[in-house]
């Protein structure tokens, strides 16, 4: 699988934004957001997508300046467009390596980016770095497939369709609901109080093709499809469908979510 192949492209954001949003990022992020104590002046947001959070920072915390970052400059070229203020600065940046000085931050705030992020502990340790003492981090990372069955039916669907050899994209942002690992990251970095919550919260999606468009052509399962078979995509977007209006039926629906929230302070 080619690196290219777990990016968000233009056109993946612009779907991203329109299709995959309702269903997972827009209830869950003001709900992330309700979790920032206090009026911080200085807050960093880490894999910012198109603005999901951003723009529920910048609702509540008017006054704070906003540096919203993600490594994909498409993502946040989305949420430029859409999310508008001189309070923000959007800048393409890694978690791994971030691009500021040590004790920047009052507050660091990253919704479902740190199952993405290759060295996990490195970003947990620069996100320590850049945050003032006293500071805070707050992040969330999605429940197990398993207790989230919205996403359980396209891997399930994607593999049958590539018995051998299934585009993994769907099994990352799910591989880290363990309370115990998350709670070793933190501490190894060097946070305190942490609180690991388990949050039951609901998404929607206006129909099963939307629905679909989101889980095929709003992520980078479509790039890793169309690396190993172009024709696939309209069968696999066929089975989808099927099992979608099987699920939840032909009309809008909504959408059982399990997450875990994770407050920490440095």
């Amino acid at each position: 699988m080619s690196e290219n192949s777990m990016q968000f492209t233009a056109s993946i954001a612009e779907n991203y934004e329109k299709y995959l949003a309702p269903v997972f990022f827009i209830s869950t992020s003001r709900d992330l957001v309700s979790h920032i104590k206090g009026i911080p002046e200085n807050i960093l947001e880490i894999a910012a997508g198109t603005g999901q959070v951003t723009r529920n920072l910048i609702k509540t915390f008017p006054e704070a300046k906003i540096t919203a970052t993600d490594i994909n400059s498409g993502m946040l070229d989305v949420g430029k467009r859409i999310v508008q203020s001189g309070n923000i600065t959007w800048q393409v940046a890694d978690a791994c390596e971030l691009p500021f000085d040590d004790n920047s931050f009052d507050a660091i705030i990253c919704q479902f980016g740190v199952m993405f992020f290759p060295d996990k502990q490195k970003a947990m340790s620069e996100a320590y770095r850049v945050l003032k003492p006293g500071g805070q981090i707050v992040f969330n990372t999605w429940d197990s497939l398993e207790n989230n069955r919205i996403c359980k039916i396209p891997d399930d669907v994607v593999n049958k369709i590539f018995p051998t050899d299934p585009p993994p994209f769907y099994k990352t942002p799910f591989s880290m609901y363990d309370p115990a690992e998350i709670e070793a990251l933190l501490k190894n970095a060097g946070f305190n109080n942490i609180k690991i919550e388990n949050k039951k919260m609901e998404g929607y999606s206006e129909s099963p093709d939307n629905a679909v468009t989101a889980f095929t052509e709003g992520n980078p399962i479509y790039l890793q499809i169309m690396e190993r078979d172009p024709a696939i995509l309209p069968v696999f977007q066929k089975m989808l469908r099927e099992e979608l209006v099987r699920e939840f039926g032909a009309g809008r629906f909504t959408i059982p979510l399990s997450e875990f929230v994770t407050t920490a302070v440095k």
